[in-house]
């Protein structure tokens, strides 16, 4: 992305091909593809197996060791049933090397079924040494995931331009989902259209009227005044869908929790931006003073006439 500078000092960015797609996706990744080098410069395995889910990270690894304990189970059948001893009578000769690769690449080594020849012993050292090998990224690759701060938070599907005392103002809304302390948080919004004689996106600083808050723990309303001196000023629904305007968020806070910082990335097209309209409180007090957030109500708003 390039840099940008204050209200109307605006930076190019790369050249802008297709209007429908949104420069950050719902989930915070970019929608971008990189051209041009080599794919083992643009890919990382540590990031791929971090960033997985984790019903996908658990299959892949399920499926890595089935896939290796098949692989040495087939050497040792290549190397004769002689250099295996102790099989089971009655077991077939794959099932009986397979399970061996697995006690060996585990080294639990049972002791039933025993190495024969330096063909096979060469084999099952191997094996073992790789299994050692595995385990440990294995862990370290664990260690990576549950390292990560783990942070859900909930942004209103909408942004309002709203009345705000004699001009308008941008607001969009967001509140953290779990029970984790953030601290410290600091909001960052900008403006990207399409420069159409170019061309290019551009990209405008939107002044916010409360950047950082020390403490979090309602709903957080951020919002961005209208005025003359506004990148907005005078743009109304239509002239945001002619400049395929994007609003880009960035948040960062402190977890307390994980005593680490993160990082959120949103944004909101031209056509999720609902003008005339005002949020709706999501919060309340009971009678014994104690404060509810309904999380329920985060996108709750209603039109002004």
């Amino acid at each position: 992305m390039a840099q940008v500078k204050p209200t109307h000092n605006a930076g190019l960015g790369e050249k802008y091909i297709d209007e429908s797609k949104r420069l950050i996706n719902k989930d915070g990744s970019f929608n971008l593809k990189r051209n041009g080098a080599h794919p083992w410069q643009a890919r990382s395995l540590y990031q791929w197996f971090v960033g997985l889910s984790w019903p996908a990270f658990l299959s892949v690894i399920v499926l890595l060791y089935l896939l290796t304990n098949v692989f040495f189970a087939c050497i040792y059948l290549l190397l004769g049933v002689d250099s295996l001893r102790g099989t089971e009578p009655g077991m077939p000769m794959f099932w009986s090397a397979f399970f061996f690769s697995a006690q060996t690449f585990t080294t639990v080594g049972y002791g039933a079924i025993l190495p024969t020849g330096l063909a096979a012993n060469f084999v099952a050292s191997l094996e073992a040494f790789m299994g050692w090998s595995g385990f440990a990224l294995v862990t370290g690759l664990l260690y990576g995931r549950f390292s990560r701060p783990s942070t859900r938070f909930l942004f209103s599907t909408k942004a309002l331009v709203s009345p705000y005392q004699d001009v308008k103002s941008l607001q969009f809304r967001m509140v953290n989902m779990r029970n984790n302390i953030m601290m410290e948080m600091e909001a960052h919004v900008m403006l990207m259209v399409l420069d159409k004689d170019s061309g290019h996106r551009r990209y405008y600083n939107l002044k916010l009227e409360t950047r950082f808050i020390y403490f979090f723990p309602l709903n957080w309303t951020i919002v961005h005044v209208i005025d003359e001196e506004s990148p907005l000023y005078n743009y109304d629904a239509d002239k945001l869908k002619q400049l395929d305007a994007e609003i880009l968020i960035h948040i960062k806070g402190y977890d307390d929790t994980f005593g680490q910082t993160v990082h959120l990335r949103y944004s909101y097209k031209y056509d999720e931006i609902v003008h005339g309209a005002r949020f709706l409180k999501v919060y309340q007090s009971d009678e014994n003073g104690n404060t509810h957030l309904d999380l329920n109500k985060i996108h709750d708003y209603e039109l002004i006439n």
